[in-house]
């Protein structure tokens, strides 16, 4: 306004000022817009870049305990002696059922990545199994593990495959009838394990004054109880069968005749960020149920005679594990072809 005003005053011509003006914003006004174009494109690279990388390395690290076995082409199995018929050393290599179920997971991993696996496998006492996993000094414990919630703060466990209950061994000689008449005795059972945690229950919830002795292994247990440093020794109603099956003197000893406690579900356990194992596993048992190749191995190692010793377990399958199986059977889907 005030060069129009003056425009009396000024030597130069108003309409070539506006002329100017408007070139020069224009140049202003052209250049901004190529620098934000040029600074959205870099910032749509720059965010592309950075989403691809998120992508890339969460991909990476999603599981990295398969990550390390694909890495390495290597496979630790962590695994518990003393337990037949899941798992036991036999001309120093474990063997068992829970054993026969992870080599099949094995060849089902080196299958589904086309690569080969050297198998490393690792005896771990019963009492320090779950740590075993929980601290990745093992990648998949291939022995027995009740599924219970407590353990579920700290590894994974993957779809049911047996069922037991718990239950107690002891001498006849000590007249132990009932669950109530180890009331006041000294009683074996696994350290952490679910029986010592049931026991420790009973003594809180019922008022029975059970002292609890702790050990580390099921041959301990059964030691102690043979030698008399306890009256009874509480561990899985399964475990006390295999064990009764090899004993010569078998019958100077009883068990409850129904067991107590919760029904316990196996499971084979991983560590909880090992998310891509976990559907593996669960898919080799669901194959193993519908193709009937589970009722083979359930034959192999609780209706047949085992090698080298010959004692034969006699043990059907359960009620619960029968409808896990049946559970398989009736669903539509179809097993995949190995």
């Amino acid at each position: 306004r005030q060069l129009l005003v003056n425009q009396h005053k000024s030597n130069y011509n108003t309409a070539d000022i506006f002329e100017k003006y408007n070139f020069t914003l224009a140049i202003l006004i052209n250049g901004g817009l190529l620098l934000f174009s040029h600074l959205t494109y870099c910032k749509m690279i720059g965010s592309f870049m950075l989403a691809a990388m998120i992508f890339f390395c969460s991909s990476a690290v999603a599981d990295p305990v398969l990550n390390k076995i694909l890495s390495t082409h290597s496979i630790t199995l962590a695994w518990v002696g003393s337990s037949k018929p899941f798992s036991w050393e036999v001309n120093g290599k474990p063997t068992g059922m829970a054993v026969d179920i992870c080599q099949r997971v094995v060849d089902s991993i080196k299958k589904r990545y086309n690569i080969n696996l050297n198998i490393q496998w690792i005896e771990v006492a019963s009492a320090a199994r779950f740590e075993y996993i929980s601290h990745h000094k093992a990648d998949i414990l291939c022995a027995i593990a009740g599924n219970t919630a407590q353990r579920n703060k700290f590894v994974t466990f993957s779809k049911p495959w047996f069922f037991t209950r718990t239950n107690f061994l002891a001498k006849k000689s000590q007249h132990i009838n009932s669950l109530e008449m180890l009331s006041g005795r000294t009683v074996g059972a696994i350290s952490g394990g679910t029986s010592a945690l049931l026991l420790s229950a009973m003594n809180q919830n019922i008022n029975y004054s059970i002292s609890v002795k702790l050990m580390r292994s099921f041959d301990e247990g059964f030691n102690l109880l043979e030698q008399g440093h306890i009256s009874a020794f509480v561990t899985d109603d399964i475990i006390i069968h295999s064990k009764l099956a090899e004993m010569v003197d078998r019958d100077d000893y009883q068990m409850s005749a129904e067991g107590f406690g919760d029904v316990i579900p196996y499971g084979m356990v991983i560590a909880k960020d090992a998310d891509e194992i976990e559907p593996i596993i669960n898919d080799e048992l669901k194959n193993l149920f519908i193709s009937k190749r589970f009722d083979e191995l359930y034959n192999k190692w609780f209706m047949s005679p085992i090698s080298p010793t010959g004692e034969n377990m006699r043990q059907p399958m359960s009620n619960d594990l029968i409808k896990e199986k049946n559970s398989y059977l009736l669903a539509p889907e179809t097993p995949t072809t190995d």
